[in-house]
């Protein structure tokens, strides 16, 4: 609540009858952290170290209580906003600021770090693991198979969101687990010889939750961090599903007289034929060449993959065409035009802007994390899976983060690296095709590399090993970042980077709000990384396809302002509130009970 609204009441006596009295008046944030830390260091001192999955431990307290302390030391500088009483004056401009300070504990920042090395040291001896208790490769987090749940006992989870997982996908609790249709795309398309649904793709409902190009560009280094391919669905494999058996399969052959994916024109034949088959050595391909008419697409093949790049290494349309499957680029040059997010059914032609609706479905990468093989039916959004609240590498950051507000940037640094390490590709990983090949860096890799099973020839984590060259304004680390402007020293660059690194290692787990909005840097990230809802001019490249003023012409397409870091209260909740002598507010006194700006 105080996320999302700052002050508000803090009711501490229960009741189930209607009040005589609709006064509620507020509380301010400094007021409710201090009650909610105090309720969870009792809890830290009784609850037991381990329980039954699902139930809250003190390991899990312990967390929370750190994160709770940073989030008061994060906004303790804004105690300035405030008015001596602690109240807010809503024609401050930076009243939402204000809102943000929660009080001032004297040692907040060692608190945080005390509770979250209590987390990490208690699950590094428990687990003995050289990674210090995280999972030892990322995938085995969000790793699942039909019937096997066996990555929600990982033990890096502190703390599950546990849901049902029995056949019979009852729901557990109200709703049930859906997060499993909020992040897929409309991925099935018999052009790209994926003509149905399939379990491995999961299922997508509605309106989907995908991320801004900046979601996809803070990993900074794509070749050599494995956290993003592990965390979008970069390539799919042709598939099919078979419903007489409720199983998988791997597509139909590119010859098979029921096959409807795309089929080659002379142009991109010839191209492929005199410049990539040569090359091209993928097992399911077995060498044959791009005949016109024929189709692309054949089992195992590669059938829909997206290539997310900058301006600056557009692909050549000629060359993107000319793939052994639908490639969709993020960026494409057609002599000396640039197209963005040029996309068809099929091929690069249509021109649908920023916002990039293909059908119903917003089409670029979506998330793997929650894919679901265990739903009833394929097209079923009930889910099955847990889905973690808290886990280790987040106690990581959230010390790192209070390390680094104290000056010690060594400290911050190692724990930092524990998540970079395990981030690495190992020797003898295999990567996506599709970075191996086209993505922007994929020209370092050694030819072996670049070749089928694309197997990586060393542990990558030397080339993403984190020092403070990535927050000191000046070397191309730093610069990669993309800070905002307003990050003008190594201080605020530093606090941004952490927030950098939660978006990497936490990409759709929803963690990143809270961390930003309490770290009072949501305005600045929105504007400057977020085109949909930024109003700055001229922050992003331009492109040679805008749609009668819809497209990347460059420019914001938003509103976003600092009031929109709170969100208001209800009209129809302050419209019920009343004096303690049960009169209705007045006029002045309801405006005052509102956020600032509303």
């Amino acid at each position: 609540m105080t996320t999302l609204l700052g002050d508000v009441p803090l009711q501490l006596k229960s009741t189930s009858v209607l009040p005589k009295t609709f006064y509620y008046p507020k509380a301010t944030s400094e007021e409710i952290y201090a009650r909610i830390i105090a309720d969870i260091r009792f809890a830290y001192e009784h609850l037991p170290e381990t329980a039954d999955r699902g139930r809250y431990t003190k390991w899990a307290a312990a967390h929370f209580l750190a994160k709770l302390y940073l989030q008061r030391a994060q906004g303790q500088n804004f105690g300035q906003y405030r008015n001596a009483d602690g109240s807010i004056n809503p024609d401050d401009p930076n009243a939402s600021l204000g809102l943000l300070y929660k009080g001032a504990g004297i040692n907040d920042l060692d608190s945080a770090q005390l509770f979250a090395t209590e987390v990490i040291d208690h699950f590094s001896s428990k687990n003995g693991g050289v990674f210090g208790g995280l999972a030892v490769d990322y995938w085995d987090l969000f790793r699942i198979g039909k019937g096997d749940w066996s990555n929600e006992d990982n033990s890096e989870i502190i703390l599950p969101a546990s849901y049902i997982s029995s056949s019979s996908m009852e729901d557990n609790g109200r709703y049930g687990m859906r997060t499993d249709a909020a992040f897929t795309i409309q991925y099935y398309d018999a052009a790209w010889n994926i003509p149905a649904r399939t379990w491995a793709y999961g299922v997508s409902k509605g309106e989907l939750y995908l991320p801004s190009d900046w979601g996809y560009d803070v990993f900074t280094d794509k070749i050599n961090d494995s956290r993003f391919e592990k965390s979008f669905q970069i390539e799919y494999p042709s598939a099919s599903f078979d419903n007489a058996s409720q199983t998988d399969g791997e597509g139909l052959p590119y010859n098979n007289s029921q096959n409807k994916s795309l089929t080659w024109t002379a142009g991109e034949a010839t191209y492929f034929n005199a410049n990539i088959r040569a090359g091209y050595d993928r097992a399911s391909w077995d060498g044959r060449a791009a005949a016109v008419g024929e189709h692309k697409i054949g089992k195992g093949d590669l059938g829909l993959v997206f290539l997310e790049n900058t301006k600056e290494t557009a692909i050549d349309k000629e060359i993107a065409l000319a793939q052994p499957y639908v490639l969709y680029p993020r960026w494409i040059r057609d002599g000396s035009n640039y197209y963005y997010r040029k996309t068809g059914k099929d091929r690069l032609v249509g021109n649908l802007g920023l916002l990039q609706t293909f059908g119903a479905t917003n089409f670029r990468p979506s998330s793997r994390k929650f894919i679901d093989p265990n739903r009833t039916t394929v097209d079923n959004h009930f889910g099955s899976r847990d889905v973690a609240i808290f886990r280790l590498a987040e106690t990581y950051l959230i010390r790192a983060e209070a390390y680094g507000r104290q000056g010690n940037y060594t400290a911050a640094i190692n724990d930092i690296n524990v998540l970079r390490k395990r981030a690495a590709y190992k020797n003898g990983e295999q990567r996506a095709e599709v970075l191996a090949r086209l993505y922007p860096g994929s020209e370092t890799l050694l030819t072996a590399e670049r070749s089928y099973p694309y197997r990586s020839a060393e542990d990558t984590y030397n080339k993403i090993k984190v020092d403070a060259a990535y927050w000191d304004g000046v070397s191309e680390k730093s610069r990669l970042e993309n800070y905002p402007p307003e990050a003008n020293t190594d201080e605020k660059r530093f606090i941004h980077f952490i927030y950098n690194e939660v978006s990497r290692e936490f990409s759709t787990e929803q963690v990143l709000y809270d961390g930003i909005h309490h770290a009072g840097i949501q305005l600045e990230r929105v504007l400057h990384h977020n085109q949909l809802a930024s109003s700055k001019q001229g922050n992003w490249p331009v492109s040679d396809n805008p749609v009668n003023g819809n497209g990347q012409d460059g420019n914001g397409k938003g509103v976003f302002r600092s009031i929109h870091t709170f969100k208001p209260f209800p009209q129809t909740f302050i419209d019920l509130l009343t004096d303690e002598n049960n009169v209705p507010l007045s006029p002045e006194a309801r405006k005052k009970y509102q956020n600032p700006g509303y």
